[in-house]
């Protein structure tokens, strides 16, 4: 996740916050069961194993040491991908000018990679697509940003490979986040937005996976960019996954939290998408060059240095990994995706979705 910048829209997130009816998005644990073991379930272990596996210098930038280890990471991806049965695609994001200039000659230009679940039928063409950028900062092993995201998209891509579904499925893994979103820019005007204009496809909706391991039931644990306000009550424990999004695209935000309850009904998820505008922190990840495109999507995360005292910094270590909220937020993600991918047959298209 790029680096925090100040926001202006204290009063608008108070005033929602303060509406009556707005409460935290989490069911009744006697009103909706789960199975012990649901398909999307995914175990601890595992998950952490794959984290420890990814390299902790791949910036990508700057040193020898970063640029290798972003590659090293690409091609972990890649060959974890094609273990799985895919055939992911790659796209080369030359480095900008500025972090050129500060970056060895020879060293190897980022990618993005990429796989493609097809939909079947009349909404094939409408397209969910899921990110989680893999490079760290120079001098955090970004075990949180974004490691956590990198591997919720590898188990997204062993557990939805053979489940049929209606709408189509995007796994991209971008690169260059850190330097300022460079490989999602890249991949929406050049890969995406073509398909759009020509008709071939719309945006459903995209999400940005970004920093899902780092939690806390201490009191004062959760910060809040808003100033303390008599009447309002904010968050203070860090035992949540935010969803970011605006007003226009709440029907893509509110449904992707209903989706994630339905996965996993006792984890807290607190959508946070009454902006008429997007403030700066809002735009901090790969979603934002979809929201500038009037695209729906949506930043799902831990709320990053707002929470997490390890953000890009050298301590962001597998060591600070809640290893069990960490799984249980992979399958509850990966649930979601499910439900959103296969739409109840009465459900209109979404008027939200990018169309020609």
């Amino acid at each position: 996740m790029n680096r925090p910048m100040m926001t202006t829209v204290a009063v608008s997130i108070a005033a929602w916050l303060a509406m009556p009816g707005v409460v935290w998005a989490q069911a009744e644990e006697a009103d909706r069961a789960v199975a012990d073991d649901p398909w999307h379930a995914v175990e601890a272990a595992r998950a952490m194993e794959a984290l420890g596996e990814l390299p902790v210098r791949r910036a990508g930038y700057r040193t020898p040491e970063d640029t290798v280890g972003l590659q090293q990471t690409e091609e972990l991806v890649l060959g974890k991908l094609r273990a799985l049965g895919y055939e992911p695609r790659t796209q080369d994001v030359p480095r900008p000018q500025r972090i050129a200039e500060i970056t060895p000659e020879e060293s190897p230009t980022p990618r993005n990679i990429w796989v493609d679940l097809p939909g079947q039928g009349e909404r094939s063409k409408e397209w969910l697509v899921v990110m989680a950028h893999v490079d760290a900062v120079v001098g955090s092993p970004g075990a949180d940003d974004n490691g956590t995201g990198v591997v919720a998209l590898l188990e997204m891509a062993r557990l939805l490979k053979d489940r049929p579904r209606q709408r189509s499925v995007r796994l991209l893994f971008t690169t260059l986040e850190e330097t300022g979103l460079h490989g999602a820019r890249l991949h929406a005007s050049e890969t995406i937005e073509p398909k759009v204009e020509s008709g071939a496809m719309t945006v459903f909706g995209a999400i940005s996976v970004e920093m899902l391991g780092y939690y806390s039931d201490e009191p004062g644990s959760q910060k809040s960019p808003l100033p303390p306000m008599d009447g309002l009550e904010q968050p203070d424990r860090g035992d949540f996954l935010a969803i970011l999004g605006v007003k226009r695209h709440q029907s893509f935000s509110q449904g992707l939290a209903a989706a994630m309850l339905e996965a996993e009904p006792n984890a807290k998820v607190l959508p946070i998408d009454m902006f008429v505008v997007p403030p700066p922190d809002l735009m901090r990840s790969d979603h934002a060059e979809f929201l500038i495109r009037g695209w729906p999507g949506v930043m799902l995360t831990d709320t990053a240095n707002f929470r997490n005292p390890n953000y890009h910094q050298p301590t962001d270590t597998v060591e600070t990994i809640d290893e069990d909220r960490f799984a249980r937020a992979i399958s509850q993600i990966i649930g979601a995706v499910d439900r959103l991918a296969n739409p109840p047959a009465e459900q209109p298209t979404n008027n939200d979705a990018a169309t020609p």
